[in-house]
């Protein structure tokens, strides 16, 4: 299914909406094993990364999924996610509009707490009028009431302060429901949530974030971490090694590389 002028202005609205049944029934199953099998192995290696917002340690992620697999690489070059990317970070350019911030699959576990209420925009406030950032999040399972099912407070992204801890108990804030195989977009400045996990099973998605291209382009005029050589790294301080950025993004986990991958 590709999205339509409908999906457009629930989106501008809302700040998301929800594409149903972008994948099919195989191609779900084909992409939760191999998120399981990477989980197994990262466990094995001592470097699963714990959501470390999670305080039960029941929310777990594997980072630098295009690293780690064909099938991930593939999947986020989906037609219908980066037409709906390009659309939200439209704007008259000859550069690339977007770039992937990350992609990793989220699995939050029988037992895990409702997350704290957020925005995906790191900068300070108020938030521009415009997305500096925006979201896809696939469902690997249904999203039910009572599994963990992505949180959102609609209207929300047109705010421009991030929610208060009071914030997380308003009445607007909804479940966003849906069966595996479908997607959700959201609006980087979108106040939202994972719910928690109150059944006995895994609630599994993938979680590939998007940002405006100037946002990199600002930050990285010249890429540090390409055009700065090992020698002068070794005999950086750990000041210069702030500025420069070494180290950043990094996650546990992000640059382990199965034998397996392909």
């Amino acid at each position: 299914m590709s999205f339509n002028n409908k999906h457009k202005i629930f989106f501008k609205k809302n700040g998301y909406v929800v594409i149903e049944s972008l994948l099919k029934k195989k191609k779900v199953l084909e992409i939760k094993k191999k998120v399981y099998e990477l989980y197994e192995w990262e466990k094995q290696k001592g470097k699963l990364y714990n959501y470390k917002f999670d305080k039960s340690n029941n929310t777990k992620r594997i980072w630098n999924l295009v690293n780690k697999g064909k099938i991930f690489r593939d999947l986020i070059q989906n037609k219908t996610v980066n037409s709906f990317m390009e659309w939200i970070f439209d704007r008259k350019t000859i550069h690339q509009k977007y770039y992937l911030s990350s992609f990793q699959a989220n699995i939050v576990r029988p037992g895990s707490k409702i997350q704290k209420l957020h925005v995906d925009t790191p900068v300070p406030e108020p938030l521009p009028n415009w997305p500096l950032k925006a979201n896809s999040i696939w469902m690997l399972d249904d999203f039910t009431e009572f599994n963990g099912a992505t949180e959102v407070f609609p209207k929300s992204h047109k705010k421009k302060n991030k929610p208060k801890n009071k914030d997380g108990k308003n009445k607007k804030i909804i479940k966003c429901k849906g069966c595996a195989g479908s997607v959700i977009f959201t609006h980087g400045a979108l106040w939202h949530r994972a719910g928690a996990n109150n059944s006995n099973e895994d609630r599994v998605a993938l979680l590939g974030s998007f940002a405006a291209s100037y946002t990199k382009e600002i930050a990285s005029e010249e890429d540090q971490s390409i055009v700065v050589d090992k020698f002068t790294i070794k005999k950086s301080s750990s000041f210069l090694k702030k500025i420069l950025g070494v180290g950043q993004g990094i996650k546990t986990g992000a640059i382990q590389i199965p034998k397996f991958r392909d």
